[in-house]
């Protein structure tokens, strides 16, 4: 009897080591991107990303190898919006910097070049649009010293360009009436001061003009000095500009919360331009909250921005930043589109080199197209 109870405690203890092993081989699994936390397999092409260790030599980044891992999990809330099977798309090869503004009525996509030098040492850049069904790109007409930059249609389907300005000639808000072609200047200058080279733009639904300012133009030595600060404004219905903030060092992309409550805006100071960077600059989104009368507030951090999968050094370079209608907030940057939970904390990448802005499109804007200088690309969220 005595023999039998020992022998009983023995395999006792035997079940409950390999109840440790086996427990352990689950958290093992979770963590290092075998499952889901649910038990569900990641979808393919999806990895998960880990923080790692200088001193012990470990990895900060994906847990596969970059040519496996397409899509970098940080956060289960990641997998809601990639759905059962996320694939990147390669649609066309093009120069596309910036823009991705869907036109629905043609079911188009407008966008900007690269800048161009010429020989004169001025510069210009192509207004183009692409066909989503075709993919077929048209270059649209230009003055020759235009240099397109960010867009966005306007309440009435109308395109605003900030026009970057050239030696001889300020920024300046265009709008482009798509059906006829014709073009128009909706504002140059705030209180008589030219503005340096705007950016990006964004149009509240009480039809009021949001833009961002920087100084790249003259950085990048085809406008003049800046004569103002980098500022972000505001055009009013009636054309009135006001700036409504500063302490920017360049900045960047910009977008409304989907309740128009909050105000994004990226900074890319880190980015010197000519490919030169300075580490003690902003890589960051700062978020304002918006008042009944407009005005901005609660100024705060919102993410500061590095590199998921190692493809630079540690810091990125938030550009072109979309909300969506679950309030996550998507930001162009060179390691593709990174998408961060309404309260800032980070959900994961779609990997692609160097994004410089996105746009949604399709009947549920479900699709999002990224542009990154060589081509356009796609991929199909489950947005809703």
């Amino acid at each position: 009897m005595a023999a039998h109870v020992k022998s009983g405690g023995a395999v006792s203890r035997r079940l409950v080591s390999l109840k440790t092993v086996l427990q352990f081989a689950v958290i093992c699994s979770s963590v290092f991107s075998l499952t889901y936390v649910d038990g569900a397999s990641l979808p393919s092409g999806a990895c998960y990303w880990r923080q790692g260790s200088l001193i012990n030599h470990i990895p900060t980044g994906p847990t596969e190898d970059l040519q496996h891992c397409r899509f970098v999990v940080r956060d289960p809330g990641f997998l809601d919006l990639l759905g059962l099977s996320p694939k990147i798309v390669e649609f066309v090869k093009t120069d596309a910097h910036e823009g991705a503004v869907w036109y629905p009525d043609q079911n188009e996509l407008y966008f900007s070049s690269n800048r161009i030098a010429l020989a004169n040492g001025g510069s210009r850049a192509d207004l183009k649009k692409v066909n989503l069904k075709t993919g077929g790109v048209t270059v649209l007409s230009a003055a020759p010293t235009d240099v397109p930059n960010g867009m966005v249609l306007d309440n009435n389907g109308d395109l605003l360009v900030c026009q970057q300005g050239s030696k001889t000639q300020g920024g300046f808000i265009q709008r482009v009436n798509l059906k006829t072609g014709k073009k128009s200047v909706v504002a140059d200058n705030w209180f008589g001061v030219p503005f340096n080279s705007p950016n990006d733009a964004v149009v509240r639904s009480d039809g009021s003009i949001w833009f961002t300012d920087p100084s790249y133009g003259s950085v990048q030595g085809f406008r003049s000095a800046p004569k103002v600060n980098n500022q972000v404004y505001r055009i009013s219905p009636s054309g009135v500009v006001d700036a409504i903030a500063d302490g920017f060092t360049q900045p960047n992309g910009l977008a409304f919360s989907h309740d128009e409550k909050r105000l994004y805006v990226t900074d890319t100071g880190f980015a010197l331009g000519q490919g030169s960077f300075d580490v003690t600059r902003p890589h960051s989104i700062t978020v304002f909250d918006i008042g009944a009368d407009g005005l901005l507030s609660n100024r705060r951090l919102f993410a500061s921005v590095g590199v998921y999968d190692g493809s630079s050094v540690g810091l990125g370079i938030p550009d072109g930043i979309k909300v969506d209608t679950m309030e996550r907030v998507y930001v162009a940057t060179v390691d593709g589109v990174q998408v961060f939970a309404q309260s800032g904390k980070p959900l994961g990448l779609i990997r692609q080199s160097g994004v410089a802005n996105m746009g949604f499109a399709g009947k549920g804007l479900d699709t999002m197209y990224m542009l990154n200088g060589t081509g356009i690309s796609y991929v199909k969220l489950k947005v809703l």
